[in-house]
């Protein structure tokens, strides 16, 4: 029995597993803190925004994504709704290091800039959305665009839907 009590929680060996993805990851999340500080700057140099967004997108889809799998959704948001109204446990956030510096990092740039820079910037879905598109726009393969009217609707229908998951 004393010796079960001296073994470490098995989220800390986790993320001793996993230093060197976190030092990864806090690097790339250092970087893109600094490209938002200096989003003014670097607006005015339209190439090198081009690279350093490409290189960042290309960055969330490979190891965020595909390598270190920490695809944040509405269902993390909802795991943790429904932690923080019942038996709420460190440990169960904690399990995925990666994961949860993500959502760390969300929630801060959500209170120092008034919205989070995880749609645009860590998003695995969306950087391949996204670098999907600038291929084959160069490719000049045709592409259709959806009627303003309809944008507006679904854009209004996506929070009905995430309402009703909260409910």
């Amino acid at each position: 029995l004393e010796a079960a009590s001296d073994e470490e929680p098995i989220c800390v060996a986790v993320w001793r597993g996993r230093d060197w993805q976190i030092a990864v990851l806090v690097m790339g999340l250092v970087f893109l803190t600094l490209i938002l500080v200096f989003q003014d700057w670097l607006t005015r140099h339209q190439i090198l925004l081009l690279y350093v967004r490409d290189g960042y997108l290309v960055f969330t889809l490979l190891f965020i994504g595909w390598y270190a799998l920490a695809q944040l959704s509405v269902i993390n948001v909802l795991t943790f709704m429904h932690a923080a109204t019942h038996d709420f446990q460190w440990e169960s956030f904690l399990i995925d290091p990666i994961l949860f510096i993500l959502w760390s990092f969300v929630a801060v740039t959500l209170l120092l800039w008034g919205r989070g820079v995880y749609c645009g910037w860590l998003c695995p879905f969306g950087a391949l959305q996204e670098l999907t598109f600038q291929l084959a726009r160069r490719l000049k393969l045709p592409f259709w665009e959806m009627p303003q009217v309809v944008h507006e609707r679904l854009w209004a229908l996506k929070y009905i839907i995430l309402i009703a998951l909260f409910g």
